[in-house]
Order: structure tokens, then C-alpha cells, then sequence
């Protein structure tokens, strides 16, 4: 114990000093920071506000490529406001509010006013379609609901399949503008800016995030502030060159879990996140460019859409002020890294973690290509266990099933009892990726126990898709997999069975998914057979299609 906090004050200096932190330490400030750490305030408010008293006039955030920027100090107002008003709309501690938006400043205010007031943040996919939408709300109970006016349509259909939610149309409100619903920033006008409610200098809230699943229904994971240590995130940051000034491009959905944590540790240094709304991997080099960004997080698959640019195209954006850059989400490949790092130089780092588990390790420059695979060592904070099929631990190079106990982890998922007891082994915690330990402590991902597909950074999770294709008149049987994608990671392809007399085309099913499910769920690839492999208990031998596309036996 003794060790661990002395690395942990360790960490905690070295990213102070390399922030800069030290030389706006102001009695105040200090105060309020050693305040922070003794009551574990968790959100980004606080970080906000001693940006505020710090640096009020440097730039927090940047919005619409450079058209909308946002200053320490105005953003700490734009917050205080939403904190009064989810007050006045009786948002108490524990309370649930809906996040239906794109990448944006008020995606930022939401988060930090939310938890200010001790509320569970619900993150919703801005890809989801209205009955998907509904049962995540539904699921939830969330009270209040903010979304992108952009969106509305799909909202209007939500709300006539809501149930058992509190949630009416009264209690939604839309950033930008659309007919019917109150508007978010009437909303924080009458509210004052300059004083934060008083319940938001001690309430911790926390964040739920919906995780596809294998049985049915998407599943709530939950992850309350006030148990997160800090221990993981200072070691994190400890282990690249998080620099003064730093200026991050946020490119990945910040409905995610990775996005968020990331815009959370540059508040926290009194950096700018740079909000990207739609990924371009040109626009992308521009904006880097542009704002003189020094690092950014991103998948796999835009890493790959970007060195896939031609050399003439990437040479027009000078990225040279890029201090490092961070691939996760998704697994990355030795090719992908060694190219990445023919373009940008040595900065390239992997982290492996999961909205289960928060940030679980690290691969610095260079690891990943000299040990292929590796998603690197422990963080600090972290233990991790690698279990056989019959609860034995593994003995070192030998795989199995990958658990996690750290200070990150969910509390469970939400009103899912059998969900979170099947995911827990003694206090640790699986989301069924399969790995392996080598003897320096590096771990590699060998596969995943789960049918779960990963493209473009996004989990998927066939039986959803399955389950809604079955639903067609023509279609007897179907299995979904993943199948080796170049830019995607994965991509997905169904195997139909069509009823006897009956006909059907790849378009008319494509299309017929798509109409109730988010259209990343979509298969690209349609397959038709006479019938599917089954073993003698009835489950399809997906492993068996694979390999009959991979070798050509399939049309």
C-alpha cells in the first residue's frame, strides 16, 4: 500500500509539472484542489472551475472546425447555469438524465452539469433509431432528456414507445431549434451564470453507458464517481508526454466511454478539446493543422482511412506539433501501428480498456511493433486474472479468459442482476476477451469468447440483427459474423435462409434492417444458402461460415 501511494504522488507530480499546473498554483486554487482530493469530487466541474480561476480567458473547447470557441471561464458559466436549471426541473442525487447529441460544446455542459448535481449521465447513441432510443430511456428511468434538434424525429418515436419512463415531452429539450420542443438554450438563460448551485460543490454523480448484448437488449452499465479512484487515470497520464497547452483532438463519439474519459483528462490539465462532429480523414489532418492540435485519440479504422490518404494529400497539412497520438476501442494491428508511425513519427500509443472496466493498460511508442499484438503493460491501479473454462487461473503465455479489478470499474449493470453476477469472478470483472501474459508482463488479446464484431471502434452484436431479420416473411434462418475488413476492422455479413417459395434480395434486407436498427448494425454483405451448419444441439458453427467465405465456397 505504502508503494502504491508513494507511485501514485510520484505520477501525480510528474503529470502536474509536465502540464504546467505548477505555475497558476494560487493559494485559492491549491485549496481547492487538496479540497477536490480529500471529498473525491468526481465530474468535470471541478476541473472547469479551477481552470476558471487559473486561466479564464485561454480556450477550453473549439466547435464547428474553429467557428465556436469557449473560454475556461465561459464554459464554468454555460454549466453553472445548467446546474440551476436541472435543479429547478427537480433533478435530484441519483436521478438519471438522457444524453442523445453529437460531438459538441453541450455535450461537454451536460456532462459536467449533470454530475455536478449528483445525476447519472445516460449516454445514448446518436446513430440509434427510435424504439432503441425508447428502451434505453425506458431501461434508464431517465427523468430528463436532452438531444440534437437534428434528431427529433427519432425522439418523437421514442416517446409514443415509452412505458414505464417519467420522461414526457415537456422535459426534453433540443439543441438547436425544431417545432414542439423547448429549446436548450431558453433553457439556460434564466438561469444565472456567475454563482454554481451550492449542492454542485459536494454532489458526485456518476454515468451509465448502454453496452450491446448477447441475450436481447442493450445492457446499462453503470459507474458511479464517488468509488472511482484516481490511481489509474494519474498513471495513465503519467505514461505519455501530456504537455502544457495541450490542445486535443476529439474525434471518436463522445456517447462512448473512450471520448469522454479522454476530454475529462485534458480538463482536468486545463487543455482545449477540439470537438470533431463527422470523422473525414482529410479534414481531419486540416483541423489538426488549423488549431495546432498536439495529440489525438481515434480507432483503428480512422487511423487506417488516414494513411490511406495519398502521401501528396497528407503533405499539405503540417501535423509536426503532434505530440503523441493514442489508438483504442478496437484491437490494432502491427501493420496499421508500423504505418501510423511511418507517417507521425514514434508517438503512437495503444491502451486496451472496456465501459466495464475503464483504462486496464498500456503500449508505448514502439511496443507494439516489437512485441505484435501486445496491448502492453498494467496500468497503475490495475490487477488483472486470466481464468480457463473451469475457473483456474493460467500459467504465464497460456490464454484465458481476461478479468479485471481496478478503482474504474461499473458497479454492475443496471437492473441486470444475471448479467453482472455472470461478468464478476471473485471482485474482478470480464467483458470475455480471451488473452494471454508474457513473462515481462505484456498482455495480447488472442480472440473474444462472445460472437461480439468490433468495426470502425463500435461493438456489435449479431443476435440483435439476427433477431431482427428473422422477422421478414422470406427469411427462415440467418446467422450474423464478422469477417476481416481492411479499413473496418470487421465487417458484417448475414447468411440467409430464405422459406421455401419465397424470394428476397441483399437490398430489401439491407433495407429492412436499417429501418429499425442503427445503420452501423447493417450487414454489407448478404450470403444465401440452403441451409445453415448446425452442431448436434442446434448452434449455428459460425466458425465453419467463416471459413467457407474465407475459402471461397460461399457466393
Amino acid at each position: 500500500m505504502f508503494l502504491d501511494t508513494l507511485r501514485f504522488g510520484r505520477d501525480a507530480i510528474k503529470v502536474f509539472r509536465r502540464a504546467g499546473l505548477h505555475r497558476n498554483l494560487r493559494p485559492q486554487i491549491a485549496w481547492e484542489l487538496c479540497r477536490d482530493l480529500v471529498k473525491r469530487r468526481r465530474g468535470s466541474l471541478p476541473f472547469v472551475h479551477r481552470n476558471a480561476l487559473a486561466a479564464p480567458e485561454a480556450e477550453a473547447v473549439v466547435d464547428k472546425r474553429g467557428e465556436r470557441r469557449l473560454s475556461h471561464r465561459a464554459l464554468e458559466g454555460r454549466m453553472n447555469q445548467l446546474t440551476w436549471a436541472l435543479d429547478r426541473l427537480g433533478i435530484k442525487k441519483g436521478d438519471r438524465v438522457g444524453v442523445l447529441l453529437r460531438n459538441s460544446i453541450e455535450y461537454l455542459e451536460v456532462q459536467g452539469a449533470v454530475t455536478a448535481v449528483g445525476a447519472i449521465s445516460v449516454q445514448i447513441g446518436s446513430r440509434l433509431k427510435g424504439e432503441e432510443i425508447a428502451y434505453i430511456l425506458n431501461n434508464s428511468g431517465a427523468r430528463v432528456l436532452f438531444f440534437d434538434a437534428q434528431l427529433a424525429a427519432e425522439v418523437e418515436v421514442a416517446l409514443s414507445a415509452i412505458k414505464e419512463s417519467r420522461l414526457d415531452k415537456d422535459r426534453c429539450f433540443a439543441v438547436g431549434t425544431c417545432v414542439g420542443f423547448s429549446n436548450y438554450e431558453s433553457l439556460l438563460a434564466a438561469e444565472p451564470s456567475d454563482a454554481p448551485l451550492p449542492l454542485a460543490r459536494t454532489a458526485v454523480g456518476g454515468v451509465m453507458i448502454y453496452t450491446s448484448g448477447t441475450t436481447g437488449h442493450a445492457k446499462g452499465a453503470e459507474r458511479d464517481f464517488a468509488k472511482m479512484g484516481l490511481r489509474p487515470i494519474i498513471h495513465f497520464l503519467a505514461q505519455f508526454p501530456l504537455g502544457k497547452n495541450e490542445r486535443h483532438l476529439v474525434c471518436c463519439p463522445l456517447y462512448h466511454s473512450a471520448a469522454p474519459a479522454f476530454a475529462m483528462m485534458i480538463m482536468m490539465v486545463g487543455g482545449t478539446n477540439i470537438l470533431v462532429e463527422h470523422f473525414d480523414p482529410e479534414a481531419v489532418l486540416q483541423l489538426i493543422a488549423q488549431e495546432r492540435a498536439t495529440s489525438a485519440m481515434m480507432v483503428p479504422t480512422m487511423y487506417q482511412r488516414i494513411v490511406e490518404l495519398p502521401e501528396a494529400t497528407r503533405k499539405k497539412y503540417d501535423c509536426s506539433q503532434l505530440r503523441w497520438l493514442m489508438s483504442g476501442a478496437a484491437p490494432l494491428s502491427t501493420e496499421l501501428a508500423r504505418r501510423i508511425e511511418s507517417v507521425f513519427g514514434p508517438i503512437l500509443y495503444n491502451f486496451y480498456g472496456a465501459t466495464e472496466t475503464g483504462l486496464v493498460a498500456v503500449a508505448l511508442p514502439g511496443e507494439h511493433t516489437a512485441r505484435p499484438g501486445t496491448i502492453g503493460r498494467l496500468i497503475g491501479g490495475n490487477q488483472a486474472r486470466l481464468y480457463d473454462d473451469l475457473g483456474k487461473q493460467v500459467p504465464v503465455g497460456a490464454v484465458g479468459e481476461l478479468y479485471v479489478k481496478n478503482d474504474m470499474m461499473m458497479d454492475g449493470y443496471f437492473r441486470n442482476q444475471a448479467a453482472s453476477a455472470a461478468a464478476r469472478r471473485d471482485g474482478f470483472i470480464s467483458v470475455g476477451d480471451l488473452a494471454y501474459c508474457d513473462q515481462d508482463g505484456y498482455y495480447y488479446l488472442a480472440d473474444r469468447k462472445t460472437d461480439m464484431v468490433i468495426s470502425g471502434g463500435v461493438n456489435i452484436y449479431p443476435w440483435e440483427i439476427e433477431q431482427r431479420l428473422v422477422c421478414h416473411p422470406s427469411v427462415a434462418d440467418v446467422a450474423i459474423l464478422g469477417i476481416p475488413d481492411r479499413e473496418w476492422g470487421e465487417r458484417l455479413a448475414a447468411f440467409v435462409v430464405l422459406r421455401p417459395g419465397t424470394q428476397a434480395t441483399a437490398d430489401e434486407l439491407s433495407n429492412y434492417v436499417r429501418a429499425k436498427l442503427a445503420d452501423y448494425k447493417r450487414p454489407r454483405e448478404f450470403h444465401f444458402l440452403d441451409e445453415l451448419p448446425r452442431n448436434p444441439t442446434g448452434k449455428v458453427l459460425k466458425r465453419e461460415l467463416k471459413d467457407w467465405l474465407l475459402q471461397g465456397r460461399v457466393a
